[in-house]
């Protein structure tokens, strides 16, 4: 027996907004790296930066993610994705990074009408 992925009989459309999603959840990271990188000082940098983007990436894997270990109903995970795009978004735009965080909340919301709106 063959396993499916999301992409498994998905429309050209739907492949293209379920590629930018992880691109987006790539740049989410790499937001949260920033971010940690420019609240903190010294060389506590480093750990707490790894430390930012592995609770983000722990936190994806178990609620958000296709094959989530924590399923929940919606509209919990949306919830959570948009408290973590929009939180680093603003983040980000405190310590200066604002035309960054404009470009990427404003794509991941245009991502997500896009998935909502292309069912196959």
């Amino acid at each position: 027996m063959t396993e499916t992925g999301p992409l498994d009989g998905a429309s050209a459309g739907r492949t293209i907004a379920l590629t930018v999603r992880f691109l987006l959840e790539l740049a989410l990271l790499a937001g949260v790296a920033v971010l940690t990188w420019n609240l903190t000082v010294g060389w506590w940098r480093w750990p707490a930066a790894i430390l930012g983007v592995a609770v983000v990436a722990t936190v994806w894997g178990l609620f958000l993610s296709p094959k989530a270990a924590v399923p929940l109903r919606q509209p919990a995970p949306l919830g959570i994705e948009v408290a973590l795009f929009v939180g680093t978004g603003a983040g980000l735009l405190a310590v200066g990074f604002g035309i960054s965080a404009g470009i990427g909340v404003g794509l991941w919301i245009i991502d997500r009408i896009a998935l909502a709106l292309i069912q196959n």
